[in-house]
């Protein structure tokens, strides 16, 4: 079943929370290349994860809102906190670790074909010749970015492994092509967030609703990168990289969540991931500015098969 659109003035709020939110996401590429640099990916995804919760726990306090109630509800709020909190926020930040702000808002430019395939397989869509145009054009241009036809001409000869330096990679691990799958692998966690979330979510107050989603997936990200938290060097860590921490947890964490939530109780799913790829001018100007990233004859034409699906996709949504 589609969903019911939204009054106008609903609308016109829930599209400003989407562009304030990418805008968040945008420059938070580059700020996760800067942190992992410093600090170990899987600590520092504990690390935000605990200190989100933290943050919306006190929210929840100060505002005097109550915990979501009931076993099934915490179930799904539990699910999708292992998609959108931790997993997500694990395979990310492992990811950009290895890879660039460019690849990574590239990659993350697939959403919309994830959260369409999945919206038509949870009745949420109706598939269209353009639509089914955008999923193939997006799928492109993620496979010229990971150099598959590199591969498939170099064989086994590892050639086609470089660090995001250009350097030979030692080991698979430490190459850009790890960090762009998993990156995509968290394209796919974030897709199917989208989806359940709005399945589910829809009358819920998104302060309520991201602290419910924090709770279990800051539980597990914990779990997860405890060991790895605790033998971080915390108090060494400069300055700049601790006022740089206080900016994800406030700007993409808490703030960037609550707004996509927010949005996601009023809009399309599809719409919702559609608007992600606002990312990109803003995390390619920061990549370049901050890291000196560069746009090579490759990424500008993979990006243009994954905008122009992104294209398709918006006039297909109209």
């Amino acid at each position: 079943m589609l969903a019911a659109a939204a009054p106008p003035s609903t609308r016109g709020a829930a599209v400003l929370a989407l562009v304030a939110t990418q805008l968040l996401f945008g420059v938070h590429y580059s700020v996760a290349r800067e942190i992992t640099a410093q600090l170990d990916p899987v600590a520092w995804t504990a690390l935000r994860a605990l200190l989100g919760l933290v943050t919306l726990a006190g929210l929840m306090v100060l505002l005097g809102r109550r915990w979501p109630r009931g076993r099934v509800v915490w179930c799904r709020l539990t699910l999708l906190g292992v998609l959108g909190v931790a997993l997500n926020q694990l395979m990310f930040n492992a990811g950009i670790a290895r890879s660039t702000a460019i690849h990574g808002v590239l990659l993350m430019a697939t959403v919309p074909a994830q959260t369409l395939a999945l919206g038509v397989l949870m009745g949420q869509e109706r598939l269209t010749a353009r639509k089914l145009l955008s999923v193939l054009l997006g799928l492109c241009g993620v496979a010229l970015l990971m150099r598959v036809d590199a591969l498939a001409l170099s064989g086994t000869s590892g050639d086609w492994l470089r660090t995001r330096d250009g350097l030979p990679a030692a080991r698979f691990a430490d190459s850009m092509l790890a960090g762009d799958l998993l990156i995509f692998a968290n394209s796919a966690c974030y897709a199917l967030f989208l989806a359940l979330g709005k399945a589910s979510t829809r009358a819920m107050d998104p302060l309520v609703l991201s602290a419910g989603v924090y709770l279990p997936g800051a539980a597990l990200a914990c779990l997860i990168g405890g060991p790895a938290l605790a033998a971080a060097d915390l108090p060494g860590l400069p300055a700049s990289v601790w006022l740089l921490i206080a900016f994800v947890v406030i700007g993409p964490t808490v703030g960037a969540y609550m707004l996509n939530l927010y949005a996601l109780t009023r809009l399309p799913t599809s719409l919702v991931g559609l608007f992600i790829n606002l990312q990109f001018v803003v995390a390619v100007a920061s990549g370049m500015l901050w890291h000196g990233e560069a746009l090579g004859a490759r990424v500008m034409v993979a990006g243009l098969l994954v905008l122009g699906g992104v294209s398709l996709r918006l006039r297909a949504e109209r």
